[in-house]
């Protein structure tokens, strides 16, 4: 294999495909990156038996071949180089790469000892927006289990139904839920992603106009945007019917200005003790009266309060939180306002925007220590 290429594009191409390459692993060629140059382009492919990735780049090709080698070194070479493009070449027992900062060479494995990625055959897909399914990840992800012993919620709900694309991720503390209504017909589908996969899709991503292609069959996913593609595996199980857990009822509403509370809470929350476990915090509590409300954190590290302007409707109402759910899902908000709806204080919060219906974030409350 010999071929010459942009150095720029193969680091780009790298950084994509390196994200499902194995860590750690008894199969030494699952840390590695498949090179394969055929009809002018190379394709490289990285899998850890559970998530694929493979990436296509443009170049110029006088032999065609494929090799793999070790990613990290490839990857940590690459970034150091400074010519605008590299000459690689591959024999049987070394990987040479070229440019006018010198020659390096890689150990070499066997291509045909490379695992191959699943054949996906399509049943059911969807094109978004990549910059919107972008936002609708970024509202969701925080919210994604990370106890393997309920591996159902370690990934999140993707649902089509009715042309309207849901995605959905519970953690038993919270629960986070973005829509978004489809300008095409697409075929009902429902799949459980894994969290590790939507958080490397989300690295893809960016603001181009350009879609994303979601597709599904009975125990795979598949994301294509541009060059890249991604497969994966589903999530067994089913998924809590979460619309059950979102109150029909509210006692009390605040409307509140979104970087106001989020910037009142990231300052009291300094105040919330840190144990071993990062969600056991002192809690924030929020105190509700028809003149607004007060966040106050007291621990061993001292005591904050901090009135914050709202307008509030229904009863007074003393209710605690882990400030971090309080913050992820501030932080993701996009709206100037949002609603903060209680119905008691032992019961769930609904937060969501004034002006849309399409996010809605709830998150159980903390026990309030009797003072």
């Amino acid at each position: 294999m010999k071929i010459k290429c942009s150095t720029k594009e193969l680091i780009n191409g790298l950084n994509i495909v390196s994200k499902t390459a194995s860590g750690k692993t008894t199969m030494p060629i699952l840390e590695g990156v498949l090179i394969e140059a055929y009809n002018s382009q190379i394709k490289l492919t990285t899998y850890d038996l559970e998530m694929g990735c493979t990436h296509i780049i443009k170049c110029n090709i006088e032999e065609e071949g494929s090799t793999v080698v070790d990613i990290k070194m490839l990857n940590e070479i690459m970034r150091r180089l400074e010519a605008e493009e590299v000459d690689l070449e591959a024999t049987d027992s070394m990987f040479t790469i070229k440019s006018i900062n010198g020659v390096f060479k890689l150990a070499v494995m066997n291509p045909l000892d490379f695992p191959k990625l699943p054949i996906f055959t399509i049943e059911s897909s969807v094109e978004i927006n990549q910059s919107v399914f972008r936002d609708m990840i970024k509202k969701v992800i925080f919210a994604v289990s990370t106890d393997e012993n309920r591996p159902t919620y370690t990934g999140a709900l993707l649902k089509v139904e009715n042309n309207v694309l849901t995605l959905v991720a519970l953690d038993g503390f919270r629960l986070a839920i973005k829509k978004y209504m489809s300008n095409s017909p697409v075929n009902d589908f429902k799949a459980i992603i894994p969290g590790k996969v939507l958080n490397e899709i989300l690295k893809i991503l960016n603001s181009d106009e350009e879609n994303i292609k979601i597709g599904k069959n009975s125990n795979q996913a598949l994301f294509e945007v541009g060059n890249s593609t991604i497969i994966s595996r589903i999530i067994d199980g089913e998924f809590l019917n979460y619309n059950n857990i979102i109150p029909a009822d509210k006692e009390t509403r605040i409307k509140i200005n979104t970087k106001s509370l989020l910037d009142a809470f990231e300052r009291v929350a300094l105040f919330a003790k840190e144990s071993v476990d990062k969600d056991k915090k002192s809690p924030v509590k929020m105190k509700i009266t028809l003149d607004g409300i007060t966040l106050s954190c007291v621990s061993q590290t001292g005591d904050a309060k901090e009135d914050v302007i709202a307008e509030v409707e229904g009863k007074e109402l003393e209710i605690g939180f882990n400030p971090r759910y309080f913050i992820e899902t501030l932080k993701v908000i996009d709206d100037e306002e949002i609603v903060v709806d209680f119905t008691s204080n032992v019961a769930p919060a609904v937060i969501h925007p004034v002006e849309t219906n399409d996010y809605i974030y709830i998150v159980l409350p903390l026990k309030l220590k009797q003072e």
